[in-house]
């Protein structure tokens, strides 16, 4: 089984970049714009090793607990501002992760 990259989730996230800095949503929306993000991220999440290993545990056992169907965290998960919320915090983990790769990319590259 391949390991999860930071690239599958900023593949992701690459399509709903705009509206995810959008936090305009409608109040209290059921369903809405980011149900099929969150479910493909929560996958994600789940999955063993990769970068998943340095993803803060707060993500992954939300996402367990949203793929075990657990009621609370489904029926919290069912409004829009609480998925999107949730996706925008964690991909601006993954933007910063992506950042310190690329600058220790650079600082290599200078030293040779």
């Amino acid at each position: 089984m391949q390991e999860v990259d930071l690239e599958d989730y900023l593949k992701l996230f690459h399509r709903y970049e705009e509206q995810l800095r959008d936090f305009g949503g409608r109040e209290r929306e059921y369903g809405g714009r980011f149900a099929l993000l969150f479910r493909q991220v929560a996958r994600l999440l789940v999955k063993e090793g990769g970068i998943n290993r340095l993803l803060p545990r707060m993500y992954i056992e939300v996402a367990q607990r949203y793929l075990e169907r657990n009621p609370d965290t489904v029926r919290h998960f069912a409004y829009e501002d609480n998925r999107h919320f949730f996706l925008s915090e964690l991909r601006e983990w993954l933007v910063v992760r992506e950042r310190g790769r690329r600058l220790n990319a650079m600082t290599s590259a200078r030293r040779y």
